[in-house]
């Protein structure tokens, strides 16, 4: 696992697992590694490889740090893609939260580096569309059915590549039933989450974490699935 800062010696270790992608049956050389450590003070550091260079010619090395109530103070990014000819090759980028704003230092391309700021509502949701972070914030849209939600989304994975988006929306996700998913040997106890609008459909365990996604799409089945899952002691957000 490659990493933006190394892993500190007061740091403790309180999960990891990695995601393996795959298309109609047959895996992809893409995968999603993270580790989850604690700091001394109770506050969480988060490192995430996305590593599919040889599949899309994408790779993003992020790290997040939590505070005490699980909630996001930092988030720090690297993107690159050599392969995405007119589009966004690299992006680093910095999101620093505080009260109700998000401060946020970023450049595109190697350009000089450009610094911008964002209100917040006091309840607004961040989706940072990694999987480590995914789960706690689906299980809270499927919470909040009724009126309009406050969402915040980095959105580093587009072509029209900006380093951040606020919008209104409707909860697009409900809760739709308990399964146990089977990974390899090992049977884990998820709840099921679906869109309504999109036909995806998330397993997310009794940590808020994700364990498998399934996403059909043009006639292609796209799953992700959690391996080497050391169950955390408690939430990444």
């Amino acid at each position: 696992m490659r990493y933006l800062h190394p892993i500190q010696a007061h740091e403790r270790f309180l999960a990891s697992g990695r995601y393996h992608f795959s298309k109609n049956g047959q895996s992809l050389a893409k995968t999603e590694s993270w580790t989850l450590h604690a700091h001394s003070d109770g506050e969480k550091f988060v490192r995430v490889d996305m590593d599919a260079r040889q599949e899309e010619g994408k790779s993003i090395l992020a790290e997040a740090l939590l505070d005490l109530n699980g909630a996001l103070v930092r988030f720090d990014i690297r993107y690159e893609n050599e392969k995405f000819e007119g589009g966004i090759k690299q992006l680093r980028a910095t999101y620093h939260r505080t009260d109700e704003r998000i401060q946020i230092g970023y450049s595109l391309n190697g350009d000089e580096r450009k610094y911008i700021e964002v209100d917040l509502p006091a309840d607004a949701l961040i989706d940072l569309p990694l999987l480590v972070f995914r789960g706690s914030t689906i299980k809270e849209l499927a919470e909040k059915s009724t009126g309009a939600i406050a969402v915040f989304v980095p959105m580093f994975e587009h072509a029209q590549l900006f380093p951040g988006v606020l919008r209104q929306v409707a909860s697009p996700v409900e809760h739709a039933g308990e399964d146990t998913v089977l990974l390899g040997n090992r049977a884990i106890n998820a709840s099921r989450y679906r869109y309504r609008d999109q036909a995806v459909s998330y397993w997310i365990d009794q940590h808020d974490m994700i364990v498998k996604r399934v996403n059909s799409y043009k006639q292609q089945e796209m799953t992700v699935a959690i391996s080497n899952y050391a169950s955390p002691t408690a939430k990444a957000r």
